[in-house]
């Protein structure tokens, strides 16, 4: 059951029924994975991602990793993305975020059969003018991942996972007061922020990919994304004095990708 304690959630009258949005996106990256030393590897991965039903850029996104397995069935990863947002309205990017992030994964193989889990936390800092009551300008999140892979053919295997995202520091607040209303008809409460303490899962998502192995050195990996997402989205003033709206927002979202990794 969602999270809701805004007073405003359950009173705004703009809050119609909500009706599930649904996008398309496609991604394609290169990937080099270069191992330095046993159980180290770095790897640099260059994406490109687009949306809008296909009809614009999404994000640009480089990445850099290094990830270390000190023992056979776990694997601790860090690294770090330059995010280069891409406005389909504006016709032109947005200012960069970075990212930088922890892994922890392990994985158990019975017969052909690989299980496996992962735990990313990851710290994104925005840049550029925004609303800050609307957005976090540093949010951190968690990425929990369990998988399915079926290793028993040579070249190809595929593999289902599920993944679910938590915000774990959203803008949030308190209404108080009636509603009002502008003089050009607009409604709105008195709001006062409560920083940034929202706690929720905003993401839910299926992968279903296939690791094409061409050789040792290269693998060919396409995949289908389908998430669930509902991010709560606040629209404040400002001066964060002033709310006007307050929802979740259902949309799923259909992508399919590929990626290309050389190792060395």
């Amino acid at each position: 059951m969602r999270k809701i304690a805004l007073t405003l959630a359950l009173l705004l009258p703009l809050a119609a029924a909500a009706q599930t949005e649904v996008g398309g996106g496609a991604r394609a990256s290169v990937a080099v994975d270069y191992k330095i030393a046993k159980g180290f590897h770095v790897n640099v991965e260059e994406e490109i991602r687009v949306g809008g039903a296909l009809q614009s850029l999404d994000r640009l996104q480089t990445t850099v990793g290094l990830d270390f397995k000190p023992v056979k069935y776990l694997k601790l990863g860090v690294g770090y993305s330059l995010i280069n947002p891409y406005s389909y309205e504006q016709h032109n990017f947005k200012p960069l975020r970075h990212r930088v992030f922890m892994d922890l994964g392990a994985h158990y193989a019975v017969g052909g059969f690989s299980f496996s889990v992962k735990e990313r936390i990851q710290y994104t800092h925005r840049t550029g003018s925004f609303n800050v009551y609307q957005n976090t300008p540093d949010a951190f999140a968690l990425k929990s991942r369990v998988g399915i892979e079926y290793k028993g053919w040579r070249i190809v295997e595929p593999g289902l996972f599920f993944e679910m995202r938590t915000q774990l520091n959203a803008p949030w607040g308190q209404t108080s007061g009636s509603i009002q209303v502008k003089d050009d008809g607009t409604t709105y409460y008195s709001y006062t922020p409560a920083g940034y303490t929202h706690v929720y899962n905003d993401r839910y998502r299926f992968i279903l990919r296939t690791d094409l192995k061409l050789n040792r050195h290269h693998v060919l990996q396409p995949y289908a994304l389908i998430d669930f997402c509902s991010p709560y989205v606040l629209d404040t003033n400002a001066e964060g004095t002033r709310l006007f709206s307050a929802d979740y927002v259902d949309r799923i979202n259909l992508s399919l990708g590929i990626k290309y990794t050389v190792k060395f």
